[in-house]
């Protein structure tokens, strides 16, 4: 199973309105999102954060998920 970090509105984390966080989201056997979790953001040593801070800067370049994508099939 593949992941990588992705921006996602998530509203239920914020009473219903917009909230936008970094997630791990996972990807099934066709590369489709299938699930997320809260992401670990730290790291060992610096190079760790800074490999993190890279993987986050992607995943602003990418189109921002919701968490409504998630809600079975």
């Amino acid at each position: 199973m593949n992941w990588n970090h992705r921006l996602m509105n998530c509203p239920s984390e914020n009473g219903g309105e917009d909230y936008f966080t970094f997630k791990e989201v996972y990807y099934d056997d066709q590369d489709r999102p299938d699930a997320y979790s809260n992401p670990f953001m730290g790291g060992d040593d610096i190079d760790e954060v800074r490999e993190l801070l890279v993987r986050l800067s992607v995943a602003l370049s990418l189109p921002v998920l919701h968490e409504n994508d998630f809600q079975g099939d």
